[in-house]
């Protein structure tokens, strides 16, 4: 399937003196960037600033590929970009699930089997944590990898239907920060989910 609406949500909320947002703009700059050097139609959603649910759920269906950027809090996404998942999702009832999976009169069908989107979906995260701290036996994570830390993410957007690509993630951002590093790697990513 080839891509050609994308769907950008900024879940940076905003904690004045501690996380203002700008490393998250840089990082929607260059998906910006990347997707008007592919003539790619793109939406994009500030969640700090407010949405409208139902133009959300419309713009989810519409989108061949829907990006959730956020920093790490607390070990998970900030609490606006859950609810945000939280309010969009339910209202998305019918557009972007159907229910569970499980048809009463099919029970072959399995539980998160029923969404409705057909779309892909990328994580882009910004975190203090090392990359060590995920991946390495006896650090904080102990082993678990990004993915699995963001699992409750990742499940939530599989079960609208969403197909997963890599996540982007750029670690120890404020005591060992690569950004040049991590934007040639963010714009490589996303020039591969595109084709």
């Amino acid at each position: 399937m080839s891509i050609k609406k994308v769907h950008v949500v900024n879940a940076h909320q905003k904690w004045s003196g501690i996380a203002e947002g700008n490393l998250t703009r840089h990082y929607l700059n260059i998906m910006s960037k990347v997707l008007d050097s592919r003539q790619i139609e793109y939406t994009m959603v500030n969640i700090d600033d407010g949405y409208d649910i139902e133009q959300e759920v419309n713009r989810l269906v519409e989108a061949d590929l829907v990006i959730l950027q956020f920093p790490m809090y607390w070990m998970s996404l900030p609490w606006l970009g859950k609810k945000y998942i939280d309010e969009v999702f339910m209202a998305g009832q019918g557009k972007i699930y159907q229910h569970d999976g499980r048809v009463i009169d099919d029970a072959s069908k399995k539980y998160g089997s029923g969404g409705l989107l057909t779309g892909k979906y990328m994580l882009s995260i910004t975190c203090n944590a090392p990359v060590e701290a995920f991946e390495t036996a006896g650090q904080f994570f102990n082993g678990l990898g990004v993915d699995n830390a963001f699992m409750a993410v990742h499940n939530a957007l599989r079960f609208v239907g969403l197909t997963m690509l890599p996540t982007f993630t750029s670690h120890d951002i404020f005591k060992n920060p690569q950004i040049e590093a991590d934007s040639q790697k963010l714009e490589q990513l996303l020039l591969s989910a595109l084709q």
